[in-house]
């Protein structure tokens, strides 16, 4: 019996409003699932559901996780995809006058600083743009702001959708966070939210970190998962301690699986910014067999710069780790996770337009393959790769697939694929040994992790959703290495306030 399996039972079983906090791993997807299954189940006319995400990655995963268990047809877009299609283009005249035109093209080159503005630019110039400051969002302004004028973009919307189904909340702004608000309050569509505070790592682009307080405020009926089905339970526990203490759980077989190990042996700051002595710090978790070099192995280190040291490092003393760069396309773009498929079909060899089609879900009847592979087969013609032929490409592909990529996507495409710096993240990914970024890692999972202290200032409660992520991506060993005297004292301070005594001693057993 699951910690939460009430909840889960419950969850299924509502047919209100809800929100769920997922903990990492903890199944969200499937049951998301299962809830969208029996919602158009219970439906007995016209309408439908739709499940909106942040990236096309996310949908995707929705796509084929309902495969055979969903007959009926149901919406799927990301977050921008549907407001697009579903409320600016169709309305923005009805609610804003034949000055303004649907067939806009996206260029987010285009900014400005007002909302007035980007009107004034939409209307004179047919070019949707975005705010200069990346914590405001104007296509979710623009949305909300033509549904309160547009009655034919509600009754349009009342009609169709039941229940929308939004993943990933805890990215939200505040812009996408009132129209959302919106469909519930005034249109009466139901939501189903889910998403984990914890993983809130995108605070500097514009979500909220109060995002489910004020969620908190509206009329839902909430529930939590926690099983994590994805960690070890030793490092599901020690993800608890600082981040769900209430579900730390009295462990009676320890196996070592969460390891602290001393990495502080500097001389001057030099030493420590450059991670001197840290092959040496490698060979001797391989030696006292605190990890396994024959299964895969992530390092862990939060800025690009340090990863590529440690690569570095560990590949001269012979060692092979291969350096996963943060790329351009890697900045929460809307089609971000479709661009970086793209991308592996460009520049890895071995990366066939089957890859393609299967990993972006695409249709996979042989014609559309067969146009699919005319649109973007030369992109593998590396040697005469330029900004103009990608723009035709990728301008090609998002009209055969009924989207839109912007100027600013095409661009940050151009750059990742043709610059030489980022090859190696398109290149290597299936390599068991690596180093990347923790932002580079969301959503992502790993044998083995390691990461180190000095990014983690947990005992000020700053870093503590990277600080989540990055424990959350090991299955099945976590190593922290520890270059800040403030974290493991802190460590020792949780579990004792938690009464785990058994969990300080075995702390202490693994430090060195």
């Amino acid at each position: 019996m699951l910690v939460d399996q009430k909840q889960r039972e419950e969850i299924l079983a509502d047919d209100g409003n809800i929100v769920i906090s997922a903990s990492a791993g903890s199944g969200k997807t499937t049951i998301m699932v299962r809830k969208m299954k029996l919602e158009l189940e219970n439906i007995k006319d016209h309408k439908t559901i739709a499940a909106i995400t942040f990236t096309v990655k996310a949908t995707s995963e929705i796509r084929k996780k309902a495969g055979n268990q969903i007959e009926k047809q149901f919406v799927a877009m990301t977050n921008d995809a549907f407001i697009e299609h579903e409320v600016i283009r169709p309305f923005i005249k009805d609610a804003l006058g034949t000055e303004f035109n649907g067939d806009y093209t996206i260029d987010y080159g285009v900014k400005f600083n007002k909302f007035y503005q980007g009107l004034e630019t939409l209307k004179s110039t047919n070019v949707l743009g975005t705010f200069r400051d990346n914590k405001e969002n104007f296509n979710f302004r623009l949305a909300l702001f033509i549904l309160e004028k547009s009655i034919a973009a509600q009754e349009y919307l009342k009609s169709k959708y039941q229940t929308i189904f939004i993943d990933e909340y805890q990215d939200s702004d505040s812009d996408m966070h009132r129209f959302f608000m919106m469909l519930k309050n005034d249109l009466n569509i139901k939501l189903f939210i889910v998403g984990d505070a914890k993983q809130a790592i995108y605070i500097w682009r514009g979500a909220m970190s109060n995002i489910f307080e004020l969620l908190q405020k509206e009329e839902f009926n909430y529930y939590e998962l926690v099983t994590n089905f994805r960690c070890d339970e030793e490092i599901e526990n020690f993800a608890n301690l600082f981040h769900n203490p209430k579900y730390v759980k009295d462990l009676k077989d320890i196996k070592g699986n969460v390891i602290f190990k001393e990495f502080n042996n500097f001389s001057n700051f030099s030493e420590f910014s450059n991670f001197k002595g840290f092959d040496e710090f490698f060979r001797n978790l391989i030696g006292e067999k605190k990890i396994d070099i024959s299964k895969e192995i992530t390092i862990i280190s939060n800025i690009n710069n340090d990863a590529a040291r440690i690569a570095e490092q560990l590949n001269e003393a012979g060692y092979n780790f291969v350096f996963i760069p943060k790329t351009p396309i890697d900045d929460g773009l809307p089609n971000g996770y479709l661009l970086k498929e793209l991308a592996l079909f460009t520049k890895n060899t071995t990366y066939t337009i089957y890859d393609f089609i299967e990993n972006t879900n695409i249709d996979e009847r042989n014609q559309t393959r067969l146009e699919v592979n005319k649109i973007i087969s030369d992109l593998k013609k590396g040697d005469t790769l330029n900004y103009k032929k990608i723009e035709r490409i990728l301008s090609n592909l998002a009209e055969y697939l009924s989207i839109n990529i912007s100027k600013e996507e095409t661009e940050k495409f151009h750059e990742s694929v043709c610059e030489s710096k980022y090859e190696m993240a398109f290149t290597l990914l299936d390599e068991k040994h690596k180093v990347m970024t923790v932002f580079a890692s969301k959503g992502l999972e790993f044998d083995q992790v390691i990461s180190f202290a000095r990014y983690y200032n947990i005992h000020n409660n700053q870093n503590m959703q990277n600080h989540y992520v990055c424990i959350t991506r090991a299955k099945e060993k976590f190593v922290m290495c520890l270059d800040n005297e403030d974290y493991f004292p802190f460590v020792i301070k949780k579990a004792t306030e938690k009464g785990i005594e058994y969990l300080s001693k075995e702390l202490v057993t693994n430090r060195n």
